[in-house]
């Protein structure tokens, strides 16, 4: 039975990718459905607790914390919000470091912007931000919120259908693409939005509608959720609360971010099982394998003994929570002609460890509907060109998060890598339009993704040029100076310089002497950087 055509916009997931896609084109005038296939979250607490929830597993109360940064409070502000979501906010301006000392304070701080200290990323509760995109786009009369409607089949007419799970009925896989139980609920739209993570539906059902490339990654390494309560006096235990405090320990880590209610939600990311390190041999201690009290004690005092003292229950949450896995998603195409689209986890999930999830995900519905509104509305343009010109940014972030973990765990530790980042701030500082550091560019501009990777790449090959030719210069001031001294003390070199004139002598060992200052540096990496940049 076929469904008449409507001239509505079904959005298919109502997290926060889904909810703010509802507001942007809700705002626009569009008639927006948003389905969401769980049952309406937005429950008091005791009402969840005295029907049983459970709360560690909640996919909206338990979740990594997120970390919104210039992109995504972008496009907050596009839809008037960026302002009551940053009431809420906690400012974190350098990563903290902590080594193995029981100290409890961090022992390096490493401030995300060199050079200026207003640069911040910012924690803010995922359950709070969603609630307020839903909330706000339901006072929208062009928007339609439907909850507990889960999307089984998009049929080739367009069709879209949905279970009730409240029914409770039984489901089946179909066995062919044709076989399939028709939904409780029926619509065929102008367009879908797949906005259902990395678990989409929707992208399950554009791989029965063409042909389409899908990887799903899983990597061996998950995470568990522990919190730092408030300390006595009701404020935060550790003394740099505007902070992310990262443990690195080489093959994993613990984060913890600062929280309104004074609390920090650490992650312990880590191997699922105990693995052997290649190159040291040594054991890797994974996250499941610390069954008892004691193994996680012990784990705990051996790796990091300075959170002990300030998270009197982690032994019960480290037994209680789950351990949870992390997951890649790529797909090509994003689009199934002008009549699907996904955004959003959904098109490209990565892991959390360059805190760009949502700031990703809000730039793609921002970037979709801002591409509507240049082709005037005409959504069979402004689909495809989105899905071709979106996708190279999407790819190229999730591959720089999965790069970031290895900084994180393994070379924030290092003196080398601070080193490092302090130069960077001083050439950012002495070229700012012509040197901005990687990490810049992604979490406070709106240069795109793909781009500011490929200036990153070349902004490190000129470094690597330019301490090269720093080193060739240093040698060879030194040798050079040392080889005239030595050569004037013999006959030959007492004739030459009898023939030179004292000028010329005094110009080229002046010219030795430069080598060592501190301005053939910054002259050899200008030059490096102009011509390179």
């Amino acid at each position: 039975m076929s469904v008449e055509k409507e001239n509505v916009v079904v959005i298919v997931g109502g997290g926060l990718a889904g909810a703010l896609s509802a507001l942007m084109l809700g705002k626009r005038g569009f008639n927006v459905h948003l389905y969401e296939g769980r049952e309406d979250w937005r429950v008091d607490e005791s009402k969840a607790l005295n029907q049983g929830e459970d709360q560690s597993r909640s996919a909206i109360k338990r979740s990594i914390n997120l970390a919104l940064s210039h992109r995504g409070r972008k496009a907050l502000d596009q839809v008037g919000l960026e302002a009551k979501v940053m009431e809420h906010a906690i400012p974190m301006r350098c990563r903290a470091i902590h080594s193995t000392t029981a100290d409890g304070d961090p022992d390096a701080l490493q401030p995300y912007d060199e050079i200026d200290s207003s640069n911040a990323i910012y924690s803010v509760n995922r359950e709070h931000l969603n609630n307020l995109l839903i909330g706000e786009a339901e006072k929208l009369p062009t928007v339609k919120v439907f909850f507990g409607l889960k999307l089984t089949h998009i049929h080739p007419n367009g069709t879209v259908h949905f279970r009730d799970i409240a029914k409770n009925k039984p489901t089946s896989s179909p066995a062919t693409y044709n076989d399939y139980e028709p939904g409780d609920i029926q619509i065929n739209p102008r367009l879908v939005i797949g906005a259902d993570g990395a678990y989409s539906s929707t992208r399950e059902a554009m791989l029965r509608l063409q042909p389409m490339n899908f990887k799903r990654q899983y990597i061996s390494h998950g995470y568990k959720e522990l919190t730092i309560p408030p300390n006595a006096n009701g404020e935060f235990a550790m003394a740099t609360p505007e902070a992310l405090h990262i443990w690195p320990r080489g093959d994993f880590m613990m984060i913890g971010l600062p929280n309104e209610d004074k609390t920090f939600t650490c992650t312990l990311f880590a191997p699922f099982t105990s693995e052997k390190d290649k190159k040291t041999g040594k054991t890797i201690p994974g996250m499941l394998d610390q069954k008892t009290p004691e193994d996680i004690r012990a784990y705990f005092t051996e790796h990091f003994p300075d959170a002990i003292p300030l998270m009197p229950d982690f032994v019960e949450e480290y037994i209680r929570n789950p351990a949870c896995q992390l997951v890649t998603v790529r797909a090509r195409p994003w689009n199934f002609k002008d009549q699907i689209i996904l955004v959003g986890d959904a098109a490209h999930a990565m892991v959390p460890f360059y805190g760009q999830g949502m700031n990703a995900a809000f730039e793609d519905v921002m970037t979709l509907v801002e591409t509507i509104d240049r082709f005037k509305n005409d959504i069979a343009k402004a689909v495809p060109h989105f899905a071709s010109r979106r996708r190279d940014d999407g790819e190229s972030i999730a591959k720089l998060s999965m790069q970031n973990y290895l900084e994180m765990r393994h070379h924030s530790g290092s003196a080398l890598f601070r080193m490092r980042k302090k130069f960077e701030g001083v050439l950012n500082w002495m070229f700012p339009n012509k040197w901005i550091p990687l990490y810049k560019m992604v979490a406070f501009t709106s240069i795109p993704y793909s781009q500011a990777i490929r200036r990153a790449n070349r902004q490190d090959r000129s470094l690597h040029n330019g301490f090269t030719a720093l080193t060739a210069s240093l040698c060879c001031g030194v040798c050079g100076t040392v080889a005239w001294k030595v050569f004037t003390n013999t006959p030959a070199g007492a004739l030459l310089s009898s023939v030179l004139s004292p000028s010329a002598c005094s110009e080229f060992l002046h010219y030795c002497h430069v080598c060592h200052k501190h301005r053939r540096l910054v002259m050899t990496l200008h030059l490096r950087c102009v011509n390179a940049v």
